[in-house]
């Protein structure tokens, strides 16, 4: 079989590694090869397996971990707390409007266990992308390369598992890359033997889907539906018709609910964070910075580092996990570019272009963005970039199989590929076996469940349930205790003379003044991004408690009545 008409499972050579290279029989030089591909697919695969293992050992405390970052903890509080406040208040999100995240906590909450799906719904769908991601790849270029890049998404770094477990640092854009990129090849490969309702259906739900992630974060736009149509464009054919018309369709309606979701947030009076310069365009030294900033935020997504030290077994592989991370990304426009040459003869072919378009023009317009953008500040932007890693990992495992299926001495492409799998997967395994699966989730504050849980046994003495703190205090508290205590986020102004609300990730009422209750403030006078003291308009407190590198303060009023808006 041609590589053109990979799709339907691309050859028995690379169903089953290491078959035959050729029609007329393998030479020495490639059973050696064909060897080496086999045993060495089998270990990228068992690598998988043995991260699953010793993630599954470790995932609630990651997950309580990532909670534990305010953050991720804003999305399940504000979803709570969102029905107790009243019809006049307003919402204000984080830089970017999770609306999908908070319609999807809003429509879950009446379920007695949404607690526990609301945590478990990141990873639940982080699994579903690579899912949806290695179906693709399977599609085009067959089973042997869409298990590596199950391998290659599974095994996720300690950067990219804490933004796996949280619905408000863009995981939900990733998944739609995914879905669209999934839903395009099997447009082209499928659309004509399906009933036209199936069609209809499948657009509706997508691009409703779409539409309202694409509403929440520009992202979604930018690395998917720019993509998605740019792919239906490349993988037009003579007598295809059905895979652009529900193309077209799934783009139509995501632009309906895209409207739509921004009608129903105004409504409802929630908006982002207001201020905030997004989407402006930077050029000369900011863009300069930003290219470096995109070389680090590759490497640490990818399981490596770029950082000096003494040189250890550890930090060599680190190297080589960056290294890697940092090629495949950049090889991907050659890549893309090598596989649409040909002509578009078959549904294959059309599927392949589809595949090939999709994916490196997401990777293209995600890093231009970057590059280009005013919001990449710190290492903290790796966030902008994890759809870099999805591109990555389906482009590059499907490619080599292409060219080791076209012939040609090719073989050798795999070989490397299936090695810098196992590269990648061995530098995740390193650092969960480390116990580092949460490594980076409590970057912005001491907060622990058991200081959380103090917290909550002393307001309970004191006959207290509302509290002020420092933004990555709060939602944490609030979080871990169960909300046996909600803690607000307030930050000092007027120089240090008051408190003011903080400006993201908060609903107006809780600033709202309630009579004849106490309140507590928690400070820490370690950290630059909390409220280190009380203001002295606040007046003497009726107890203060050491709680660790915490002091909790209470008060027998309301702080929310000096708290400057």
């Amino acid at each position: 079989m041609s590589a053109t008409g990979a799709g339907t499972g691309i050859s028995d050579r690379l169903e089953a590694p290491g078959g035959p290279a050729t029609a007329r029989g393998p030479g020495a030089g490639e059973r050696r090869l064909g060897s080496v591909r086999r045993w060495t697919w089998w270990a990228a695969t068992g690598l998988g397996v043995i991260y699953l293992i010793l993630l599954a050992h470790q995932l609630d405390a990651a997950i309580r971990a990532t909670n534990l970052d305010a953050d991720a903890a804003s999305g399940p509080v504000i979803g709570e707390l969102f029905g107790a406040a009243p019809a006049h208040a307003n919402v204000v999100l984080g830089e970017f409007g999770w609306y999908a995240t908070l319609l999807f906590d809003l429509a879950t909450k009446w379920l007695p266990a949404h607690r526990e799906i609301w945590v478990a719904a990141p990873y639940a769908m982080a699994l579903a992308g690579a899912g949806l991601a290695a179906w693709s790849v399977w599609q085009v270029a067959g089973r042997w390369a869409a298990g590596l890049t199950a391998v290659l998404l599974v095994c996720a770094s300690p950067a990219t598992l804490r933004l796996d477990l949280s619905t408000t640092q863009h995981a939900p854009a990733w998944f739609c890359v995914a879905l669209l990129g999934a839903f395009v090849v099997w447009l082209e490969r499928r659309a004509d033997d399906v009933p036209r309702l199936v069609l209809i259906l499948l657009a509706v739900v997508i691009g409703t889907i779409v539409g309202v992630n694409a509403k929440s974060d520009l992202l979604v736009i930018i690395g998917a539906l720019v993509p998605f149509a740019l792919a239906l464009i490349v993988a037009r054919g003579r007598g295809n018709t059905r895979a652009p018309a529900t193309g077209a369709a799934t783009l139509a309606i995501a632009v309906v609910t895209w409207g739509i979701t921004r009608t129903v947030m105004r409504a409802l009076s929630v908006t982002p964070e207001p201020g905030l310069h997004t989407t402006k365009i930077v050029a000369g030294a900011k863009t300069v910075h930003n290219a470096k900033l995109w070389v680090r935020s590759v490497a640490v997504l990818g399981n490596g580092a770029m950082s000096g030290g003494s040189l250890t077994p550890r930090v060599a592989l680190a190297a080589v996990c960056a290294a890697v991370s940092i090629a495949a990304v950049v090889l991907l426009p050659w890549l893309g570019w090598r596989q649409l040459r040909g002509r578009i003869r078959s549904r294959g072919d059309r599927a392949r272009h589809a595949f090939f378009t999709f994916w490196c023009s997401s990777a293209i317009l995600l890093s231009l963005a970057f590059v280009f953008s005013a919001a990449p500040v710190d290492i903290h932007a790796d966030r902008y970039l994890v759809g870099l890693l999805y591109a990555a990992a389906a482009v590059v495992p499907a490619a080599a199989a292409l060219a080791h299926a076209s012939g040609g001495g090719r073989g050798r492409a795999a070989v490397v590929v299936l090695a810098g799998t196992c590269v990648f997967a061995l530098g995740a395994i390193v650092s969960i076996a480390r116990g580092i699966s949460t490594e980076g989730t409590e970057f912005h504050t001491p907060v622990s469940t058991g200081v959380a849980d103090q917290i909550a046994r002393i307001a309970g003495r004191e006959h207290l349930t509302v509290g002020y703190a420092g933004y990555w205090y709060a939602a944490p508290v609030t979080w871990a205790t169960g909300f046996r205590v909600q803690v607000y986020p307030v930050s000092v102004c007027d120089q240090n003379a008051h408190l003011c609300r903080f400006d993201l990730h908060f609903i107006s009422s809780w600033y709202a003044p309630r009579p004849g209750a106490g309140s507590f403030l928690l400070t820490d006078d370690r950290s630059s991004q909390s409220v280190a003291v009380p203001t002295p308009d606040l007046g003497r407190p009726t107890a203060v408690y050491r709680i660790g590198p915490i002091k909790m303060y209470t008060y027998p009023y309301d702080l929310a009545a000096r708290i400057v808006s």
